[in-house]
This record gives C-alpha cells, structure tokens and sequence, in this order.
C-alpha cells in the first residue's frame, strides 16, 4: 500500500470503529429494545462501507480500503451482536 492509502486507511478505520463504539455505547445505555438500532444500523454501516467499495473500485486505488473495512466488519458483525445484547 502506499503513504496515501496507509492515511486513508487508519482515518476510515478510525471513523468506523468510533461509529461501531457509538452504537455499541447507546445500547448499553439503551432500553431493552436498543439491541434492535445495531441490528438495524450495523448492517447500514456494512451496506454504506460496500457502496464505497463498489463506486471508488471504478474511479480510485483506494478502493482495497473499503473492501478491507466491509469484510472486517462483516466478520465482526456477531461479536459486535453479542457485545451489545450482554451488557
């Protein structure tokens, strides 16, 4: 990867684990019923992360970095569905 990827990379990343935290947060703090908003607005995240994907994969090298980012959220998608149902 390149110097301007690796920056892209790490800010993404960033913005999306303070977006996963966040959600986690508000359900914890939440209702019982708040497991139902990261049911429903993980998969959103995971959807808006492939929506990049597919449009920069087109116009951009910085396409890798979203790929990178669904498929790690798409494997986090249970432990962060777990986590948020055990606090």
């Amino acid at each position: 990867m390149k110097a301007k990827e690796n920056i892209h990379l790490v800010i993404a990343i960033t913005i999306n684990l303070l977006l996963v935290w966040q959600l986690l947060k508000s359900t914890w703090e939440g209702n019982d019923k708040a497991v139902t908003f990261v049911i429903f607005f993980y998969p959103l995240l995971i959807l808006m992360n492939a929506l990049l994907w597919q449009v920069l994969r087109k116009h951009s090298n910085v396409s890798r970095v979203y790929k990178f980012i669904t498929i790690g959220l798409i494997i986090l998608f249970l432990p962060v569905l777990i986590m948020s149902t055990s606090y």
